[in-house]
C-alpha cells in the first residue's frame, strides 16, 4: 500500500476516537449515559420484577401482594420509602406448588435476559438511526442481571461489593432439575458473547464513522 494511503487509512481509524476523546465530547458524553444507566437500571429492575416475578406469577396460579422497585412502592398503594435494602421486590403468593414457583423465581432474570438478546437480534436483523441503536444497545446489556444474580454461586455479593449471597435464578434452576455447573457455564459464556458483541459494535462505528 502507497504511504499516502495508508496514512489515509490510519486517519480515518483514528480520528473518530480522537474526536470522542476531546475534552468537550467527554463532558457532553458522561452525563448523557449516566443518566441512560440509571434509567436503564430503574426500568431493567421494574421489567425484573413486575413482568419477571409478577406476570409470570400470575400465569402459575399467584397473585401480587406488593411490588417495590429502588426506594419507591408501587403496589398497592404508591408512596416512596427509600432504599431497603434490595434492588426491589414483588411478592407473589397463592402460587401453590414448589415447581411453580421455581418458575416464578426464575421468571425474572430470565425476563431481562431475553430483552437482552432479543435487543441483540434487532441490532444485528438490520440497520437502525442513532436513537434506536442507541436504546437497543442500552437493553442489549441487560443479561447483566442474570450474570451479576449468578456471582454468589461462588460466593461473591450479587454487587460484588454489596449485596446478598443468594442467587435466586441458579436456585430455581437447579430446583427445576438443571444441574448447577450447565446453568453456571450457560450464564457465562452467553453473557461473554453480548458483552463482546456490543463492545465489536462500538469499535466498528468508531472505526467507519466519518
Amino acid at each position: 500500500m502507497p504511504e499516502e494511503a495508508e496514512r489515509a487509512v490510519l486517519r480515518r481509524i483514528c480520528e473518530p476516537s480522537r474526536r470522542l476523546l476531546q475534552p468537550r465530547s467527554l463532558v457532553c458524553a458522561v452525563p448523557k449515559h449516566l443518566l441512560l444507566l440509571a434509567a436503564c437500571l430503574w426500568l431493567g429492575t421494574l421489567w425484573h420484577e413486575a413482568v419477571g416475578h409478577g406476570l409470570v406469577g400470575l400465569i402459575c396460579g399467584g397473585r401480587i401482594a406488593d411490588l417495590h422497585v429502588l426506594g419507591l412502592d408501587m403496589y398497592p398503594v404508591l408512596r416512596w420509602v427509600g432504599w431497603q435494602g434490595q434492588y426491589g421486590h414483588c411478592g407473589v403468593v397463592g402460587v401453590r406448588s414448589p415447581r411453580r414457583e421455581a418458575v416464578e423465581s426464575l421468571g425474572g432474570s430470565v425476563s431481562t435476559y431475553l430483552v437482552a438478546v432479543g435487543a441483540h437480534v434487532l441490532l444485528l436483523a438490520r440497520r437502525w438511526g442513532a436513537v434506536g441503536r442507541l436504546i437497543l444497545a442500552y437493553l442489549g446489556i441487560w443479561w447483566i442481571d442474570m450474570l451479576t444474580y449468578t456471582l454468589p454461586t461462588w460466593g461473591v455479593r450479587r454487587s460484588i461489593l454489596w449485596g446478598g449471597f443468594y442467587s435466586e435464578p441458579y436456585r430455581a434452576a437447579v430446583e427445576l432439575g438443571v444441574p448447577g455447573l450447565i446453568f453456571q457455564g450457560f450464564v457465562v459464556s452467553t453473557s461473554a458473547l453480548m458483552a463482546a458483541a456490543l463492545v465489536h459494535g462500538m469499535v466498528r462505528r468508531l472505526r467507519f464513522r466519518r
